[in-house]
């Protein structure tokens, strides 16, 4: 391994496309998010989550302009970091490039653990054999981890090809639903926002529907190993919102009229497929929704493992982690993530029990709980990281007189806030291990603060250089 101040990643010079990057921001995992994530949004605004997808979508374009003005003046492995460095200065940088590192840290030690909570089950109803939930955790941590390590090239066309394969399923049924007109027949009710029932609620709906976006900026990671990255990111982050906002409206339309009707259908995919088409396409939406899992553990392990080697470079984490492999993968960062997922899931076990759920599915439930946890923490904590890069871009853009990007800036912000502002509101504040894990990303960003205040005092030039480092990056404009 080498470990160079200076050294970039990627395998030689950079050769990713802009494809490729929309590979690597498609780890928001449209295809897990629109089975899992989406039926809890559509719990909380039932008659209306079609339209609580298109208000959402629109505040997340205007991050995605935030982010996308971003990179087109600074293509670092940094990303975030970088942005926040050349804007409001060189601690808020590095601050919030820490906070962002344990957001995604979190999330990407929790992707593999509900993996393992959806392929046990399936493997019992499929495939004869009923491992437990901890073993298929270890076994997707590992197919994860192998992906990571051969190389970003082979990781990202490995998430397109994923993604691609696991959408098909959902595409058939959505063709077929609105053919056959659902349960209840299609109609235009459901993109009206007052069409709400009663006890649900659009705000409470977003809340979720956020959640479903999380990660679409992953390909601002991959700055330093793409070919034109003032090009080619800019139009990803874009693509990537604009394509999965798509997706998730359609999908939310088709279970909104899919699901109830004289047989009370639920908002479960893998059951409509089933009742409108067969238990072969159960079976594949099943499958979808599992690669689609290892898709998006791909993307986290790979952005939160670049985020870890631009801080160990600039000295703001143990050196080691700032060096890589042959194929100039961030190796030892990497295999901290992947130590830290093994961990998490002792730790589920031992919290929410060993249980295999072979006699019951408790425990596979509460298995899933240290994913629930991990993933409220993560979201609390990146969505303050996207508050923060909001009204540092409303500033630098403002000056700049770029104004759409600015209205984004503003957009992008009132999401972020309400997001967090929500957590926190009667009537709106989580419960159980949401709960818990609000308390940890609250907690989080306590440890961040400590962090920076601990490096500012100690090691001022520790600061001062990693600041420095990403004001190295050229102020060049590249239009989309």
């Amino acid at each position: 391994m080498e470990n160079d101040g200076g050294i970039l990643l990627g395998e030689g010079k950079g050769k990713l496309t802009t494809i490729d990057a929309i590979g690597q921001s498609m780890a928001a995992g449209p295809v897990f998010s629109t089975a899992i994530i989406g039926a809890f949004m559509y719990s909380f605004c039932p008659g209306a989550s079609p339209a609580t997808m298109i208000l959402t979508t629109i505040g997340i374009l205007g991050l995605g302009l935030v982010i996308a003005g971003f990179a087109k003046k600074f293509s670092g492995a940094g990303a975030l970091y970088e942005y926040l460095a050349h804007s409001i200065g060189k601690r808020a940088g590095v601050m919030g490039a820490g906070a962002y590192w344990l957001a995604y840290t979190a999330f990407g030690v929790s992707i593999p653990i509900i993996a393992g909570c959806v392929t046990a089950p399936f493997c019992a109803a499929h495939l004869g054999f009923n491992p437990p939930w901890w073993a298929c955790t270890l076994v997707i941590t590992a197919i994860i981890a192998a992906l990571n390590l051969i190389g970003v090239r082979i990781s990202v066309k490995t998430q397109l090809s994923v993604l691609s394969l696991s959408l098909i399923p959902f595409a058939i049924l959505c063709i077929v639903v609105i053919a056959k007109g659902g349960a209840t027949g299609n109609t235009f009710a459901v993109f009206n926002p007052g069409h709400v029932e009663a006890g649900g609620s659009v705000f409470k709906g977003m809340l979720f529907a956020i959640l479903m976006f999380v990660g679409f900026e992953l390909s601002a990671s991959l700055g330093e190993e793409t070919a034109e990255p003032k090009k080619s990111i800019p139009r990803a982050v874009i693509a990537t919102v604009l394509i999965v906002g798509v997706v998730y409206t359609v999908t939310q339309y088709v279970g909104s009229i899919g699901s109830g009707g004289p047989n009370k259908v639920p908002f479960d995919f893998g059951v409509m497929a089933q009742v409108y088409v067969g238990n072969w396409l159960s079976i594949l939406i099943n499958l979808g929704i599992i690669f689609d899992i290892i898709g998006i553990g791909i993307g986290f392990f790979s952005g939160c493992s670049r985020v870890g080697f631009a801080l160990a470079r600039d000295g703001m984490l143990p050196a080691p982690l700032a060096k890589v492999s042959k194929r100039r993968v961030p190796a030892v960062s990497l295999w901290v993530t992947i130590a830290l997922t093994v961990l998490g899931t002792v730790i589920t076990g031992l919290a929410f029990h060993w249980d295999n759920g072979m006699n019951s599915s408790i425990g596979l439930i509460n298995a899933a709980w240290g994913y629930e946890v991990l993933s409220a923490m993560g979201t609390i904590i990146v969505a303050l990281v996207y508050a923060t890069l909001c009204i540092a871009g409303f500033f630098m853009f403002i000056k700049d007189k770029m104004w759409l990007t600015v209205l984004g800036a503003v957009l992008g912000f009132a999401v972020a806030v309400g997001a967090v502002t929500a957590q926190f509101l009667p009537g709106l504040a989580p419960s159980g291990t949401a709960a818990v894990g609000r308390t940890m990303g609250i907690i989080g960003v306590g440890v961040v603060i400590v962090w920076i205040i601990y490096h500012v005092v100690r090691n001022p030039d520790r600061v001062e250089a990693a600041g420095e480092h990403a004001l190295k990056h050229e102020m060049t404009e590249v239009n989309l």
